[in-house]
């Protein structure tokens, strides 16, 4: 299990027209043509003139338990915003910057409200139409991934994209790996991959987080200890876990499914990408495992994808709910 968040936008940024050119076509991996911010070896700096020269995309709220745990704010360069708004699609040499935050919160007039305060980490992509850098393993998929230590930006820490950032761009690639949609700055030919959930604004029919009552032997209804525990496991599920894992069957996305996880070996799905860590672990999931793995994401299988950035499910009983739950989900 990794990342469970769950993603909701918050903010949205002003629309502009800008006239833009498409990017030059020169020699690859020269600094200063293809792009300032790369080097002749495809390795990645973090844009120098930051944030001058860029504007706003939209903002992310990542839930936690206790609400928004973090903030995602997103920045591109005004030419690549109305290249995309004419053409549907990224120009090359177009860079995206990700600013990650920890939020923090306290009671308003407008009830409780968030905001980020303490750096967590920077990404940033860089459009590669051209294939220029095929044998450094941070460019692929059309694009250069980096990130970036938050007290220093000079230093640049991801090693292999598809390790280190592409598992979380896997449901956006109909969209060239980019959630456009969260971008209303983009314009119509990206809010068109807006998810019909979102759309509605409400759940559809007949999904919903609470267990339908039974009736005893006088026709009374009742609900059971173990059903309370089931529905308040889903529930939990679905605000935590959801937006990176699926409950159908080899349904993987920026998690693996978690179909029929009761007795699975770790790392051991057919189709996903785990890390070396997760095939390794040697842990047999059980209701039990999956509860201490949600208590300790990072030291319970030590090295994992999730434990860098999931810190876990402090309450007990919440933990034993959504294992609960998954030990149904078959």
């Amino acid at each position: 299990m990794r990342a469970y968040v769950r993603c909701a936008l918050v903010a949205s940024s002003v629309l502009v027209a800008t006239a833009v050119a498409a990017a030059d076509s020169v020699k690859p991996g020269k600094r200063g043509s293809f792009s300032p911010d790369v080097d002749a070896g495809g390795d990645i700096s973090f844009p120098a003139d930051f944030p001058a020269g860029y504007r706003h995309l939209g903002t992310w709220a990542v839930l936690g338990e206790e609400g928004v745990a973090d903030t995602h704010i997103v920045y591109a360069r005004p030419k690549d915003v109305a290249y995309f708004r004419k053409n549907g699609m990224f120009p090359d040499g177009a860079v995206i910057i990700k600013e990650v935050l920890e939020a923090i919160g306290s009671g308003h007039s407008t009830g409780k409200a968030f905001w980020g305060h303490k750096g967590k980490t920077w990404f940033v992509m860089i459009k590669d139409g051209k294939g220029r850098f095929a044998s450094n393993p941070l460019w692929g998929d059309g694009w250069g991934w980096a990130q970036f230590d938050p007290k220093d930006r000079s230093k640049q820490i991801a090693k292999d994209y598809k390790t280190d950032c592409l598992h979380c761009h896997v449901p956006a690639k109909a969209m060239d790996w980019v959630y456009v949609y969260a971008y209303p700055a983009l314009g119509e030919k990206a809010l068109r991959f807006t998810p019909e959930d979102a759309r509605t604004g409400h759940l559809k029919a007949g999904e919903g987080h609470r267990v339908a009552p039974t009736s005893d032997a006088s026709g009374a209804t009742s609900v059971t200890e173990e059903q309370r525990k089931l529905a308040t496991g889903k529930q939990l599920f679905d605000n935590t876990c959801v937006a990176c894992h699926s409950i159908a069957a080899n349904a993987h996305g920026i998690g693996p499914s978690l179909f029929g996880i009761i007795g699975r070996s770790a790392g051991s799905a057919s189709g996903y990408a785990y890390s070396d860590a997760m095939r390794n672990a040697g842990v047999t999931w059980s209701a039990e495992s999956i509860a201490k793995h949600l208590a300790d994401p990072r030291g319970f299988i030590p090295g994992n994808r999730m434990g860098n950035m999931f810190k876990g499910v402090a309450a007990a009983d919440q933990r034993e709910s959504i294992a609960a739950y998954l030990a149904t989900v078959k």
